[in-house]
Order: structure tokens, then sequence, then C-alpha cells
């Protein structure tokens, strides 16, 4: 009885087996982006169609007509790219929706501004537009824990940082803060004169002169929040990965010209890699969808004020993702 007893307490005790991985849908995977496009179409006309009595007369005051084929052709073929850029490049329904809530709220900001849009409706456009990319990302897709209200252990890298309450709303209120800079500091400059000049027909640029900072960074908490989402927590939560080996053992003497190049160009930690290619989406796609929507909509819109007030957002977008990309170099939240 006694050498039963040992045995059984120098047996080690029995492991839990790791869950499999669940796949991210049973349907086949050539199918799975087309079903996207299609489910978030559908969202996207079947929720206008609820909000048209709220929403469609504020906004036929202000739209351009669209009669030519190719400008309907040209903002679908543009929707279908957004949900592009956020399937291959990897994201989840987190990220996309974060990324959409970005580039689709200046043009929407612009014509509550002045363009004297209601608020109501630009809350109904923003919440439509956001939920038309994230509902097709999560049914689709498995979300990462990353997002998650507790991250668990050994999924993510700086855990404590990502799951940190007051960490997660200092970000959003310093990244909100920079934006507000950048638009602030634009209506205070060059912005109203040129938005006069570029939009025929503009109905009210008080807002430029009249606006407060304080107020101003309040209305942007969301846009804070959803560059922190996009932006800073998975480039906080990215282990190292293989180019982080290969980097660390690099080697001047007997490295080769393509591994020397390499290590200068693309020789980053995975958290700045990850940082550097979402800031380059952000501005990318925000500075697109901001011109292409404001110019081909907006009565009386020039290209070039289009570009002027795409412009600003994506400055802010630049700047905030260098911001989050110094903080993360900081002891205890590199790789």
């Amino acid at each position: 009885m006694a050498r039963t007893t040992q045995a059984l307490r120098a047996k080690p005790p029995a492991s839990i087996p790791a869950l499999a991985p669940v796949p991210d849908s049973p349907l086949p995977a050539q199918l799975r982006f087309p079903l996207l496009v299609v489910l978030s179409m559908t969202l996207s006309s079947l929720f206008y169609s609820f909000a048209s009595p709220f929403t469609s007369g504020d906004l036929a005051t202000v739209s351009r007509s669209r009669d030519q084929w190719w400008e309907v052709a040209g903002l679908l073929g543009w929707k279908t790219t957004e949900l592009a850029v956020g399937w291959y490049g990897k994201y989840d329904s987190s990220d996309l929706a974060a990324l959409t809530f970005l580039s689709h709220i200046p043009y929407l900001y612009f014509l509550m501004q002045f363009y004297s849009i209601q608020p109501l409706t630009v809350l109904a456009c923003i919440t439509i537009d956001t939920a038309a990319a994230f509902i097709p990302f999560y049914l689709l897709r498995i979300s990462s824990s990353i997002h998650s209200i507790q991250t668990p252990k050994g999924v993510a890298a700086n855990r404590s940082v990502i799951n940190d309450f007051g960490i997660q709303a200092s970000t959003s209120l310093l990244a909100a803060s920079i934006y507000g800079v950048v638009v602030i500091s634009s209506f205070g400059t060059w912005l109203p004169v040129y938005l006069v000049t570029h939009f025929d027909g503009i109905r009210d640029i008080s807002a430029a002169h009249s606006t407060n900072f304080p107020y101003l960074v309040g209305c942007l908490v969301p846009v804070g929040f959803a560059a922190k989402v996009f932006l800073f927590t998975p480039a906080t939560a990215a282990k190292p990965d293989a180019l982080d080996k290969k980097t660390a053992a690099f080697d001047p003497e007997t490295a080769t010209l393509g591994e020397t190049v390499l290590y200068n160009v693309w020789g980053f930690s995975k958290r700045s890699r990850i940082m550097i290619a979402r800031t380059a989406t952000l501005v990318a796609v925000s500075g697109l969808h901001t011109w292409l929507q404001t110019y081909v909509a907006v009565e009386g819109a020039e290209g070039l004020g289009a570009a002027g007030w795409s412009s600003v957002w994506s400055l802010a977008a630049a700047l905030t993702g260098t911001v989050f990309w110094w903080i993360g170099d900081v002891e205890g939240m590199s790789n």
C-alpha cells in the first residue's frame, strides 16, 4: 500500500490537452471572400433601407447625382477593395471594424460640419458602415483573442499592457488628441480658404473658426479608441518571429548583399513592422476613401478640395502611428 501511495505521488499529474485551433469557416477557401463581399454589401443595403426615413432626405440635399455606370462601379469596386485589404491582410472583425470607422468618419464629419447634416444621420451612417464590415468578418473568420477584455496567457506579448484599462484609455485619449491637434490646426490656418475655393456651394464654414479644442477631442474619443484597436493593440501584442531571430543574429562581416539590404530596409522588430504596415494601410485607406467619397458624392466638390480634406486625416493617422511606435519603444514594451 505504501509503495502504491509513493507511486501515485511520484506520477506527474495528467495534463489537459490543448484544444485544436478552430477553422475560420467550413466553406472552401475560394468561396469565403466572394461570400464576404456579397454579405457585406447586402447588409449595407438592408441597413440603409431601414435607416432611409431618417437619413436619405438629409444626404440627398448634398449628394451629387450618379447617373454614369462607372461612378457606381467605382464605388462598388472601392468597397470590394476595402474588404480585400482586411481579408488578405489577415485582419479579424475588430480590426476591420476599426479601420472602417477610421476611414469613413472623415467624410461624415465633413458633411456634419460644413453641410449641416444632422448628427443622427452621421451616427446612423457610421454605425451601418462599421456593422456591414464587422458582421461578415465575425461570421467567416475567428476573432483574435488580443481584442478580448482579458487576453489569455501565452497568446500575446505585453499581456499586462493590453489588458490594462488605464493604458487603453490613455492611448485612446492620446490618439484623439493627436487627431484633434491636426484638425484644429488646419481649421486655424489654411483649410477654411481652401474649402471655400474648392467646394462650390459649401454651406457653412463657421465651424472652422468656432471649434473648441477640448470639445473636439471629446468628439474624437471614438476615433482614438478605433486607432488604439487597429494600431496599438496588435503591435503591442506581437511576439518575436523568425525574422526577429535572423535580425538578432545578423553579422555584417558574413552577411550576403541580400541579407544586408533586408536588414537595413526591414530589420525592425515584429512589433515595429506591424505598426509600420498598419499605419501605412490606415493612411492609404483613410486618404483614398475620404477623397473618393467626398469628390464623387458631394455636389460641387473638386478633386483638389477632396484631396485637401483627406490629407488632414491622413496626416493625423500617420502622426498617431508614429507616436504609438515611439511609445512602444520604451523599456518593457519591446519584443
